[in-house]
């Protein structure tokens, strides 16, 4: 083969990979609208009985919602990858090394939230049930209101409101060193 075919071939290959890999991003996520044109212009707005949380017991023989795309494990993994950690600093180790960086970690804790799944899949009533600090509090309040609909859950063949309790897990990580700032302009010069 000529060279020139070679370099043709690696540039298709090339453009190739970017644009699966575009595509396989957009097919995770697809899925979250799965429910989306279930329930159409659904509105919930009358008072019923709620099941389970805090409110009344949940019968046996109750469905419970559904996340998109397969329960609790994609409803794990939506949680996860929509975390932005707030800074909030648990703790801070000095360097090992004469002049090294001191290390900081986050702080780390769950934060339950209690939400209700109305009639229509969406997510409403988010409450802290328990609390770690403000921070991770408003981050996972955050997260529930951005919740997809899900698939409603039902009693009897009726669809019904059905409350939640949600983990939120904050792991202590490891806090990246801001790189210093350098002021280029406040210096002596002399030229």
């Amino acid at each position: 083969m000529q060279r020139s075919h070679i370099f043709t071939l690696c540039r298709l290959f090339c453009i190739l990979l970017v644009w699966m890999n575009a595509g396989y991003s957009y097919a995770q996520y697809e899925y979250l609208n799965e429910f989306e044109e279930l329930y159409g212009d659904c509105i919930d707005d009358e008072e019923s009985t709620i099941y389970g949380g805090s409110y009344q017991k949940m019968p046996r023989d109750t469905r419970l919602p559904e996340f998109p795309g397969g329960g609790d494990v994609q409803f794990t993994r939506y949680v996860h990858s929509n975390i932005e950690y707030p800074d909030v600093i648990d703790s801070v180790v000095p360097s090992q090394v004469p002049g090294g960086e001191e290390t900081v970690y986050r702080a780390k804790g769950i934060v339950y939230v209690q939400i209700v799944i109305d009639r229509c899949g969406r997510a409403t009533r988010q409450e802290v049930v328990q609390s770690v600090n403000e921070a991770y509090d408003n981050e996972a309040m955050r997260i529930m209101q951005s919740l997809p609909v899900f698939r409603a859950g039902a009693y009897n063949g009726e669809r019904v409101k059905i409350a939640l309790v949600v983990p939120v897990y904050f792991t202590r990580n490891r806090l990246k060193p801001q790189p210093q700032e350098v002021d280029y302009y406040d210096y002596e010069s002399d030229y």
